[in-house]
């Protein structure tokens, strides 16, 4: 039984075609979105939820029922009642309300509770997943994480306040006035007249109680934010003495936190307090109204019984119903933080008629590209109209110091970016009009930040191409060299060799051993064109030897374009770039740049000549 419920929800559901890649961009509309996810569940939980509330209403009536019966036949002297208002109370408390209550509880727990939570972090993560690179840029990595936990957990609190709790509160409320209406208006107008006092109680309450939940959600996110930028820095706060500094830092924000709730329980403790002394004058005015009518012989005893149990269950909702607004202040303002943070629309989509990239040769055609960062006064220019051509299988060297623009042609190569003016071809396609997975497929990237995934060793290799067996996976290890390191790796569960971790960003590793890690991923990748950014940087000069001649094999038929500030690893490429303020001011072979005297020939004479000892006179 409980299996058949827990299915009629799967939250991981397939996507294509369900919603588009730009999550909603309101609380509203991604309300209304994974309402739409959810389907027949929540109407049924409403139906349930509505005769749930018509059983709440009867009992008391019955109990009514019961006592007028009691009452007529200890009148009577024949101490009989009729069988009928017993079989009915009985029916209502022993059947109709368990069957009832049961299929309820199946529906909230097995169907929505236990689905909804992981259906709205399923779907947020793939929002944010295919965010655009600026995103993650722009903000805390733990800050983003913890909003996607908290807008499943948001999301499935309203869901279940709205189409359980808060919706049996008013059926109930309007079932008892419908009834007190019909057996006598005057009992009806004490209940109108505290409906009326909640609902300004509420709607005065409201609209503090959801800023000051919207805060509160705030600081909590900032507060996780903080904690996971200072742990993951934890080598850079302890090489700078900053652990006070960090400690001051996380309880700013805690602070924050703990002023922004105390906000939100003052208005909360306000609220009950007033609904308390409400509450305690509709039991009065319902007692007095009651004998007031029993007193002219419009009221039974059990009717005056009956209201008192209805007030009574209504003053215990009203408790409830506040407490629930609470967690709904909290899930709304939650809510709404994580709209402002997340549903930011996607920059970098593929074009609806994109096709797969498909290289022949690898050639490449920078055509008058320009690009900046910033808007308005923080706009600033990284790539000016720039031009270059790269004929297939040609080996680039791109040089220029700091801030040329190098690192950012290469993101705009990887369409990491979309350009302001002008184009990227590749074999003649321009990359805007293919799919991003295609072209990223199709170049192999080693960068100087080298970042690993907290998995094994394997599983960072085989990155580059999951398919591939162990054999090629040891082959490209050894050609990155780094099966000179693996065997010896333990990590904290005892794992060894290729199954073991390497921490978060790959920490348990060095530098070198990361950047050897990266090379072998590419090795294995085997992409028709290679970028090298820095790729040698952390390595010492035995080992970066060792693996230029690996690197000397794959570059062999690829279009290669490498970035390098040690200019000796790139001096023997085909033909050297240089760059300055995002302009290419040179351009040639090793020795002819030399010779020219230019900024190049300014960059090598800095440097000793590295450790491929060219002769400047030799063409390279």
């Amino acid at each position: 039984m409980f299996a058949w419920f827990e299915t009629r929800i799967d939250p991981f559901k397939p996507t294509s075609g369900v919603h588009p890649l730009t999550p909603p961009t309101t609380k509203w509309r991604i309300l209304r979105f994974f309402l739409g996810e959810t389907g027949w569940p929540l109407a049924v939980m409403a139906g349930l939820t509505l005769l749930l509330s018509l059983i709440e209403v009867a009992l008391p009536i019955s109990i009514g029922w019961l006592i007028d019966a009691v009452t007529e036949a200890d009148r009577s002297g024949d101490r009989v009642i009729d069988g009928r208002v017993i079989l009915v109370f009985l029916l209502l408390l022993l059947a109709a309300r368990p069957l009832i209550a049961l299929l309820a509880q199946l529906v909230r727990n097995q169907v929505l509770s236990r689905n909804i939570g992981t259906l709205v972090r399923w779907r947020t993560h793939e929002f944010v997943a295919r965010a655009d690179i600026s995103f993650f840029q722009n903000d805390f990595v733990g800050r983003i994480a913890t909003k996607v936990t908290q807008t499943g957990q948001a999301i499935r609190s309203l869901l279940r306040l709205f189409a359980d709790q808060l919706l049996f509160v008013v059926l109930y409320m309007v079932g008892v006035v419908g009834y007190l209406l019909v057996k006598h208006p005057l009992f009806a107008a004490p209940l109108i007249v505290w409906t009326v006092a909640y609902a300004i109680l509420v709607s005065t309450y409201v609209p503090k109680s959801r800023a000051a939940a919207r805060e509160v959600a705030d600081t909590a996110s900032i507060f996780s934010g903080r904690l996971v930028d200072g742990y993951s820095n934890y080598m850079t706060v302890r090489l700078f003495t900053a652990s006070t500094r960090e400690d001051a830092y996380v309880r700013e924000a805690l602070e924050n936190g703990v002023t922004a709730t105390g906000k939100q329980m003052r208005l909360m403790t306000g609220l009950s307090a007033m609904l308390t002394l409400v509450n305690g004058l509709l039991l009065a005015a319902s007692g007095l109204v009651g004998v007031r009518l029993w007193s002219h012989g419009l009221a039974t005893p059990g009717d005056i019984a009956s209201v008192i149990a209805m007030t009574m269950q209504i003053q215990q909702l009203s408790r409830f119903a506040t407490m629930s607004l609470s967690d709904l202040f909290e899930s709304v303002g939650t809510l709404d933080d994580t709209v402002r943070s997340l549903s930011r629309p996607q920059l970098i989509t593929d074009r609806p008629d994109a096709k797969p990239l498909a290289v022949t040769g690898g050639g490449i055609e920078i055509d008058r590209v320009s690009f900046g960062y910033g808007t308005g006064k923080d706009a600033r220019l990284a790539i000016d109209d720039l031009t270059l051509d790269i004929a297939p299988g040609e080996r680039i060297g791109l040089v220029g110091r700091s801030g040329a623009g190098k690192s950012t042609l290469v993101s705009l190569l990887l369409r990491l970016y979309d350009l302001e003016t002008g184009a990227i071809r590749i074999d003649g396609q321009n990359i805007a009009k293919v799919t991003q997975n295609s072209l990223r497929a199709a170049v192999g990237v080693v960068t100087q930040d080298t970042s690993l995934l907290h998995r094994s060793i394997r599983d960072n290799i085989k990155y580059g191409r999951p398919d591939a067996s162990d054999e090629e996976m040891l082959a490209a290890a050894r050609m990155a060299h780094a099966d000179e390191f693996i065997p010896d790796l333990v990590d904290n569960k005892g794992r060894t060799g290729f199954d073991a971790y390497v921490g978060e960003r790959g920490v348990k590793l060095s530098g070198g051993q990361r950047q050897r890690i990266a090379i072998a991923r590419v090795l294995l990748k085997n992409a028709p064109i290679l970028v090298l950014d820095e790729a040698t940087s952390a390595l010492d000069s035995d080992v970066e030897a060792a693996i230029q001649e690996s690197l000397g094999v794959l570059m062999e038929g690829k279009t290669v374009i490498a970035i390098a500030h040690r200019l000796s690893t790139i001096a023997r490429m085909d033909r050297l770039v240089v760059m300055d303020r995002g302009r290419i001011i040179e351009m040639g072979s090793h020795a002819d740049l030399v010779a020219k005297g230019g900024l190049y020939a300014g960059l090598w004479s800095r440097q000793t000549g590295g450790f491929l000892n060219i002769d400047e006179d030799e063409p390279a």
